[in-house]
C-alpha cells in the first residue's frame, strides 16, 4: 500500500504541500479551522510521519544530503564534486536529490533526508520556495543545514553564497575597460530569480556610477540558452548594435556563443564580452571570453566544510559567507 505523505493532503485539499507542513507542526500562521481540516483528513488517510528518524537521529548514520533544483551541465556538476570528495574524505555517504525546481519536490526530498536520518543537508533552494517551513522537522532532529547559491534572505541559516553584487560590478567595470564605446548591452537569467535580480541591479548600479546611459532595450532576459540565442541576434540586428556584452551566466554565454558562430560575429573586434561563469565553458570556445569565476567547485568545497564543521559541533563565526571570485582575463 503506498504510504500517504504531505503531497496527498495537499492535492486533498487543493492547497500548498507547505502549508500542510505548517499545519500539521500547528504553526501560528495557519487558522485553528484548516489545521483541523488537515489533521482529520491525515487522520483519516493515515498519514504517519516517519520517526524511524528520529531513533536514528540517537546515533549517526553516516549521511549527508544534498539538495539541488537541477543537474545542469554548468555549477551543480562542479558543486557534486567538491561535496563528494569532502564527504568520502570524512568517510561519510553523499544522498544526492535533485528538486526539479518544483517546490513541492524539494519538501518531499527533505521528508526523505528526515526519514533517513541525515546528520546534515546542503541545499540550494528550487525558484519555488519562498519559505523554509519545511525544513522545521530537521531542525527538530538537531540536523544540521547549510544552504548555498540560492537562497533566501533569512539570516538564521547558515549559508554559502557567490557575492552576486561584486561579481557582477567586477564584470562590468573590466568590460568597460575594454573599449571607448558606451554601447553596452546585457542579457540575464529568469527575470523571476532573486540572483537575477541582485546581479541587474550591480549592473544598472556600476553603470550609473561610470556615469553611462542605461538604454532598457539593450537589457534582456533569458531562461534558457535557445532563449539567450534569440535575444543576442535580436540585439546583433536592432539599429545600434552593442560593442560590449555582460554575460550573467553561461547559460546565457551557451546560447550567446551559438548566435556568435551563427552570424559570425568577429570576437573581441566587433564585439567585447565578459561573462560571469563557473570557467569550464569559456576554456572550450575558439573566441576569448574573460570572466569573473563563479565557481560551483569553490561554493560546494565552503558549504560542505561549514556543514562538517556543523556536525562536529564548531560554528562558523559568520553565517552568512561568501566565496571568491576572481578576474581571468
Amino acid at each position: 500500500m503506498k504510504r500517504i505523505t504531505i503531497k496527498d493532503i495537499a492535492k486533498y485539499l487543493n492547497i500548498n504541500p507547505s502549508t500542510v507542513s505548517r499545519a500539521l507542526r500547528n504553526h501560528s500562521d495557519v487558522s485553528s479551522q484548516l489545521k483541523e481540516q488537515v489533521t482529520q483528513l491525515a487522520n483519516k488517510l493515515g498519514y504517519k510521519p516517519n520517526y524511524a528518524a528520529i531513533n536514528l537521529r540517537k546515533g549517526k548514520s553516516n549521511t549527508i544530503g544534498l539538495i539541488i533544483p537541477e543537474i545542469s551541465t554548468y555549477f551543480a556538476p562542479s558543486v557534486i564534486r567538491a561535496v563528494e570528495d569532502i564527504t568520502h574524505d570524512m568517510g561519510y555517504n553523499l544522498l544526492i536529490l535533485q528538486s526539479n525546481d518544483s517546490v513541492e519536490r524539494e519538501i518531499q526530498n527533505v521528508e526523505i533526508c528526515a526519514q533517513l536520518g541525515v546528520e546534515g543537508i546542503l541545499i540550494s533552494l528550487t525558484k519555488e520556495s519562498t519559505d523554509l517551513e519545511h525544513f522545521s522537522e530537521l531542525v527538530h532532529l538537531e540536523t544540521q543545514i547549510v544552504f548555498f547559491d540560492k537562497t533566501l534572505h533569512e539570516n538564521y541559516w547558515h549559508k554559502v553564497t557567490i557575492p552576486d553584487k561584486k561579481a557582477t560590478s567586477d564584470a562590468v567595470i573590466y568590460l568597460t575597460r575594454l573599449s571607448k564605446s558606451k554601447n553596452i548591452a546585457g542579457i540575464f537569467g529568469d527575470e523571476r530569480l532573486s540572483i537575477t535580480q541582485d546581479r541587474l541591479s550591480a549592473y544598472r548600479e556600476t553603470l550609473t556610477e561610470l556615469k553611462y546611459k542605461i538604454e532598457e532595450p539593450k537589457i534582456k532576459f533569458a531562461s534558457s540558452a535557445i532563449a539567450a540565442e534569440e535575444a543576442f541576434i535580436k540585439l546583433w540586428s536592432s539599429a545600434s548594435k552593442p560593442q560590449m556584452l555582460f554575460i550573467m551566466s553561461d547559460e546565457i554565454l551557451e546560447g550567446v556563443a551559438k548566435a556568435i558562430y551563427k552570424l559570425k560575429i568577429n570576437v573581441p573586434e566587433e564585439l567585447k564580452i565578459v561573462a560571469l561563469s563557473d570557467g569550464y565553458l569559456p576554456k572550450i570556445l575558439s573566441f576569448n571570453v574573460p570572466y569573473v569565476q563563479t565557481s560551483g567547485f569553490s561554493v560546494g568545497l565552503k558549504a560542505a566544510q561549514t556543514l562538517f564543521d556543523l556536525i562536529k559541533g564548531k560554528i562558523p563565526e559568520q553565517k552568512n559567507q561568501c566565496v571568491d571570485t576572481p578576474l581571468i582575463k
